[in-house]
């Protein structure tokens, strides 16, 4: 899944009041809302009419979150927010960014998700997105007066934070992965849940003899599993990369929790909040601490390859809502996706009626037999989805808006509705909320089960295994398609890989003028 991900939620037990509808959670107007009629007190002085733009992506909590704009326009009529919506992959969104910052900046979007824009201390560095240092520390007047910071999950607050300490974006809600099953087809066939991979194989060829598509997937969400699979065969290399006292970036306040990480069997989220050196990742490729040809890739780039023989056909070219029909037609048993199919799937499931099955979720597999080249269990994915920040902008009067409505939409009141409003349409959410005191109903929260588990994965070795330029992404995919489609065998795929991973980390240490001595500044 390379750095960045997306992902999403959906359906409600309870309708939602309309927007203007009055609420013991609504939240209330700060002090640039406007004086009522009646009032004793001055009339405050007019600002000038401002437009704050927030690019989002599709479909997530789009109407909800245009309506929330709607209503904080009516708290604030000097300030219109604008919701627009690019598709949901990092290139479009990236490269719509990246057109309007390198052309002055002054037309890009004021709210933005950080996480689909590369990383994050080089676009804090080359100021294009805002230090929001202070911004977290100060009172939210629309969610009682406690800080932002305090109204969000603190188990999360670390990815807020640059490798150099700084607060560059709030993080919304929970994203994850997972595997989705018709429980009525395997009853009729006499299947169960999958905990293996050699079970998974087993269960998929009965599917297929039984003639269904055993699996329904889009090509591109496989990286998700390779993901998975470098930080099993990897995690015992983490503590190598760690920014640790003695190294050039070492600051105490920012990387003390980096001399607190244990070894991978003390916790499975043992390396939580781990800031890694990126010098230090490009020694890993240099010295092969992790091999990108090795026994582990072979074994389980092995493992991939097997289970896209129990693909549906064409899927090198199906599109999410093509895959998704698959699922929901009952054409494929299995559906591997992201939590923000739940809702989708909750809410056509009551449309379907009678027509619609039984289903739920499992956990990406273990091996039968432990294998020491991945030691432990594999980790899941649950990791914040909607990473919000604001553009570093001129307009410091845009700027103090842009932070007021990140407020208002952070807020219990306003982030319940986002969520509720949206479940209700049956459109999407990422996950979970993180702002403190958001509720989804109990029907949400069991589906979700099969997103949790042991612990979150990290991508510390990601760029080792399989780093590639933005503009060999192309290269890259025919590359894992020829391999899939047995028309070049493993050791080729891995070696033209290798290659890809080169091109990257040259690359890397062009661009940042590393001397590749963590103890020096480079």
């Amino acid at each position: 899944m390379k750095k960045w991900l997306a992902g999403t939620l959906a359906t409600v037990l309870i309708a939602l009041s309309l927007w203007g509808c009055s609420s013991k959670n609504e939240p209330s107007a700060s002090s640039s809302a406007p004086a009522s009629a009646g009032s004793s007190q001055p009339a405050p002085e007019k600002k000038e009419e401002k437009t704050i733009e927030f690019l989002t992506v599709t479909p997530y909590y789009i109407t909800a979150m245009k309506e929330a704009a709607e209503e904080y326009t009516k708290l604030h009529p000097e300030t219109k927010v604008k919701i627009s919506v690019v598709p949901a992959d990092p290139t479009s969104y990236k490269t719509n960014f990246d057109a309007k910052m390198n052309a002055g900046g002054e037309d890009a979007p004021d709210i933005i998700h950080t996480n689909l824009l590369g990383d994050l201390t080089e676009l804090i560095q080359k100021g294009w997105v805002a230090k929001l240092n202070d911004f977290v520390t100060e009172p939210n007047p629309y969610n009682g007066g406690v800080t932002v910071f305090d109204g969000i999950d603190e188990n999360y607050h670390q990815y807020s934070y640059d490798r150099e300490g700084n607060v560059g974006n709030i993080p919304f809600d929970l994203v994850g992965t997972g595997f989705f099953y018709n429980k009525d087809i395997f009853a009729k066939l006499g299947l169960s849940e999958p905990t293996t991979w050699e079970a998974l194989f087993e269960t998929s060829k009965k599917l297929k003899e039984a003639g269904y598509i055993p699996i329904a997937t889009p090509f591109l969400f496989e990286g998700w599993m390779h993901s998975a699979f470098v930080d099993w065969a990897g995690r015992s290399l983490y503590k190598d990369l760690l920014i640790l006292p003695g190294d050039a970036r070492y600051d105490e306040k920012i990387h003390k929790r980096n001399t607190e990480i244990g070894s991978p069997d003390s916790s499975p989220d043992f390396d939580f909040g781990a800031v890694i050196d990126p010098e230090k990742q490009i020694l890993a490729w240099k010295n092969k601490l992790y091999d990108n040809q090795g026994a582990a890739e072979k074994k389980y780039w092995s493992v991939l390859k097997e289970l896209s023989q129990y693909y549906e056909p064409g899927y090198a070219t199906m599109d999410d809502k093509s895959v998704y029909g698959l699922f929901i037609s009952q054409k494929a048993a299995i559906f591997w996706n992201g939590s923000w199919q739940v809702g989708s799937i909750l809410a056509d499931m009551k449309k379907l009626g009678d027509k619609g099955f039984k289903w739920g979720t499992f956990v990406f597999p273990e091996f039968a037999t432990p294998d020491p080249l991945f030691p432990g269990k594999p980790r899941g994915i649950l990791t914040p989805g909607h990473v919000i920040g604001l553009t570093q902008k001129k307009d410091a009067e845009k700027m103090e808006r842009a932070k007021d409505f990140l407020k208002y939409i952070y807020s219990k009141g306003v982030a319940q509705k986002i969520f509720e409003r949206t479940l209700d349409l049956g459109e999407f959410v990422q996950g979970p909320s993180l702002i403190k005191g958001v509720q989804l109903p109990d029907e949400v929260n069991a589906y979700l089960k099969g997103f949790k588990i042991q612990g979150n994965m990290s991508y510390h070795l990601q760029p080792v295994a399989d780093g590639v330029l933005p503009g060999q992404m192309t290269a890259w995919n025919s590359n894992l398609l020829k391999y899939f489609e047995n028309k070049i065998p493993l050791e080729q795929f891995l070696k033209n890989k290798a290659d890809f991973v080169d091109k990257y980390m040259q690359d890397l240490i062009k661009k940042n003028n590393y001397d590749l001595d963590p103890k020096t500044n480079p």
